[in-house]
């Protein structure tokens, strides 16, 4: 695996970090899927804990993965951020072929501030994600509101052309009120988007991959079972990865093409 990270923007230290993995010979395939992640951290921060253990885990499972730190609120308002996530999208397909991504199966994995960012990616944006993938995401206006003004409320901007999308939340999570998860559910049942949810009894905000070593509250040991979860989805929704190449998605009459 190689690293490397890429600065978008100094002034406003945005940042685009790959984790790469070779392609062909042994593996016998040229390209892999990608995945996207938009840590948490209320726009003031990006989160190390929704990082690079995320990127690991998305690595183990095939993917070639991607982490933008974008832009905060300290140094820049929104739309900054989404113009960091439409860069980012950008530059992974420009170098879809040295990166060895299949340009038609990148998807978007965002936590908390950073699931808001991933769910305006899902439904507004340029370059949209094949797939989303939303851990305890900030969706509704009591919620977006607290971290930075005149931001869009994602549920109001589903349509049919949004991406199908998974969400992961606890129903316990003081911070991010599981009223945000079940509203953007209800937005994409009305209109007919794909979706998988997992609400789980407790485990709070934050818990990340869900791992002992990493959530900061009590969980349900069943609660890391979300990110392989997540991997199967993706699978079913973008076709899973084989020696030979990507099988053929199921029922892929059910998803819309991805902008």
């Amino acid at each position: 695996m190689k690293t490397e990270t890429i600065l978008l923007d100094k002034e406003r230290n945005v940042t685009l970090t790959a984790y790469l993995q070779e392609t062909e010979g042994e593996f016998g395939f040229p390209a892999r899927p990608a995945i996207l992640i938009l840590p948490g951290g209320g726009y003031a921060m990006c989160s190390d804990r929704e990082a690079d253990p995320v990127a690991l885990c998305y690595a183990q499972a095939g993917y070639q993965a991607f982490i933008l730190r974008y832009t905060l609120r300290d140094k820049g308002l929104w739309p900054k951020p989404l113009e960091d996530y439409g860069q980012a999208m950008s530059l992974i397909k420009e170098h879809a072929e040295q990166w060895h991504v299949a340009a038609g199966k990148i998807a978007v994995i965002g936590f908390s501030a950073g699931g808001h960012l991933a769910a305006c990616a899902a439904t507004m944006a340029e370059h949209r994600p094949a797939a989303a993938i939303l851990a305890y995401p900030v969706i509704l206006k009591e919620s977006a509101d607290t971290y930075a003004p005149n931001m869009p409320y994602p549920n109001e901007h589903v349509t049919p052309n949004t991406c199908p999308c998974f969400l992961a939340a606890a129903r316990d999570d003081n911070t991010v009120s599981i009223q945000n998860s079940l509203m953007f559910e209800l937005a994409l049942a009305e209109n007919g988007v794909p979706f998988e949810s997992h609400i789980y009894s407790y485990g709070g905000h934050g818990f990340s991959t869900g791992d002992c070593w990493i959530r900061t509250a009590k969980a349900p040991a069943r609660l890391p079972h979300w990110v392989a979860d997540s991997i199967s989805w993706l699978k079913e929704t973008l076709g899973e990865l084989t020696s030979q190449g990507f099988q053929e998605v199921p029922c892929s009459d059910r998803f819309p093409a991805p902008f």
